[in-house]
């Protein structure tokens, strides 16, 4: 896509995106493939992988000091940390009777939870489904057990301390309530006696308080040890397991159908964006609009692409085929149309001479010269086609006529006389031959001998004079030659050719001061560039 400038570029349209992924939809296609085959092969060596899950309710339990109120409800960041602790994991080896560690168990666990939810969440990864399940269940009950047996020794605690405190305090009963009797006994015998009991009185009254005090906190501490004998009774557990974990149905992750659809998503969308972007970088003159921009011209004629059997010798001469399919048949009616262009700047301007030439070699030239050549002289005009490209000549084998034989390059070194000979099978059409291959063919199409034998084939009542010369931008022959001549037809290869050479072509044409007549753009996908009604099938 040719842009002269950056100021000059336009936004990009749903049209010259849709003409992008036309023109490259092989492109498309193949990263589209290698997207499927990338995801295919990615999904089928994976080892699968298997995720079992448990879950555990945690209640309020009993912490901290002895108490008989209320218990202490659960910290769920402390209990996670409980559950991926050495003590449970250790446990759960033990119980499984496995072959190994703390820490490789712990890889492959995971434990959730929400908060204000008081339910810990025990996922279990492993490469078997079964074995995630036992494994995750393991861990669940593992934890329950050891959260609900840590309540019962503390609630067991509780119990065993509170009744040794009343052993100490029925004891120390005991003795104060001993001791109150003998006093009880010595204050009797000293009324008896009349005696002063005012010291008994005084040792009598700190006895009875402290066998009140004893009684009181005896039946304290047996309240206190008949509610946690309740609470042993009636409290629900600290920990319970709520959903057992069952063996996964389905490995983890995605399955072959969604990784697969997707990587050829991936690939498609990756194929558009490479399409995108390469229409962007890619200079080549595809377009006429391109093309008349790069030369200062018009385009005249375009040629659909052709066979590669089609491209070169007597296979290229398309005007001298019949039938065949329709993209021959458009071929040949684009070079009528081509010839009618020609007849009308004949007629116009009086153009007979025309050199047809290129920019770099392979874009079509010879080609173009020949089959417009046949074409001028089946309409009945006189024509001479004149193998000027010294260094490569192509007519003679297009037309199947020996080459290295005395012709143009003869001529013009004076070593023999102009000899256009008779195209064998077509009427009207003559061939001056390239001639022996010279040292000096640039000075030679330079020469004041080629003008002269343009001006002679003139006066031969000659319609027209085709010169096929080598790309302008690798030699200066065409550059030379075109002085001599009407005007200076440009074959652009659609598929090669790039906007930088036709622009240089341009400059190179210019200062030669030759004029150009228009351009001819060969290897025309079908559809590029123009509506979808311009088809080979018309």
């Amino acid at each position: 896509m040719y842009q002269s400038s950056a100021s000059t570029a336009e936004a990009a349209s749903l049209e010259d995106y849709l003409r992008a992924i036309q023109l490259r939809k092989w492109l498309v296609l193949a990263l589209a493939l290698l997207g499927l085959i990338g995801a295919f092969l990615f999904a089928n060596s994976r080892t699968p992988t298997y995720t079992a899950t448990s879950t555990v309710l945690l209640r309020p339990s009993p912490h901290g000091a002895r108490v008989a109120g209320q218990d202490e409800l659960p910290n769920l960041e402390t209990e996670r940390e409980v559950m991926l602790s050495d003590r449970t994991s250790d446990a759960v080896i033990k119980t499984l009777g496995i072959q190994a560690t703390g820490d490789q168990l712990r890889r492959n666990l995971d434990v959730e939870f929400r908060p204000q939810s008081y339910v810990l969440t025990v996922n279990y990864t492993s490469n078997n489904a079964q074995a995630a399940a036992t494994t995750a269940n393991a861990f669940a009950d593992q934890y329950a057990r050891n959260r609900e047996g840590d309540a019962q020794t503390f609630l067991s605690d509780n119990v065993d301390s509170l009744q040794a405190d009343i052993t100490a305090v029925q004891a120390s009963l005991d003795l104060a309530q001993t001791e109150l009797n003998e006093l009880r006994t010595q204050r009797s015998q000293r009324l008896l006696t009349n005696d002063n009991t005012a010291d008994i009185d005084a040792a009598l009254a700190v006895a009875s308080t402290d066998v009140s005090n004893l009684t009181t906190q005896l039946r304290n501490t047996e309240t206190e040890l008949r509610s946690i004998l309740q609470k042993i009774e009636t409290r629900p557990t600290a920990a319970e397991v709520l959903r057992p974990a069952t063996a996964p149905a389905a490995p983890d992750g995605l399955g072959l159908g969604p990784i697969v659809v997707g990587g050829l998503l991936f690939g498609l969308l990756m194929g558009v964006v490479g399409a995108f972007l390469l229409e962007r970088l890619d200079t080549t003159a595809r377009d006429e609009d391109d093309v008349a921009l790069a030369l200062g011209t018009s385009v005249i004629g375009s040629i659909p692409t052709l066979g590669l059997g089609h491209r070169g010798g007597s296979g290229s001469l398309i005007m001298l085929s019949s039938g065949g399919s329709n993209r021959f048949a458009a071929a040949r009616e684009a070079f009528r149309r081509l010839r009618s262009s020609v007849q009308f700047l004949n007629s116009s301007s009086g153009v007979s001479s025309i050199i047809v030439t290129s920019s770099t070699p392979g874009e079509g030239k010879s080609l173009t010269a020949a089959n417009l050549s046949i074409a001028l002289a089946q309409n009945g005009s006189r024509v001479v086609l004149v193998s000027a490209d010294l260094r490569r000549p192509t007519l003679e084998r297009m037309f199947g006529m020996e080459a290295n034989r005395p012709g143009l390059s003869d001529y013009l070194s004076h070593a023999a006389e102009l000899n256009a000979e008779k195209v064998p099978g077509i009427d009207n059409l003559w061939l001056i031959r390239s001639g022996t291959a010279p040292d000096n063919p640039g000075e030679l199409l330079n020469s004041d001998r080629f003008e002269q034998m343009v001006k002679e084939l003139e006066r031969e009542d000659v319609e027209y004079i085709v010169v096929d010369t080598p790309p302008v931008i690798n030699t200066a022959d065409a550059v030379s030659a075109a002085r001599y001549v009407d005007g200076v037809i440009v074959v652009v290869d659609t598929e090669r050719t790039a906007t930088a050479d036709l622009l240089q072509v341009r400059a190179d044409l210019e200062r030669s001061g030759s004029k150009l007549l228009g351009a001819v753009m060969n290897r025309r996908q079908p559809g590029r560039g123009r509506s979808r009604r311009d088809r080979y099938g018309y």
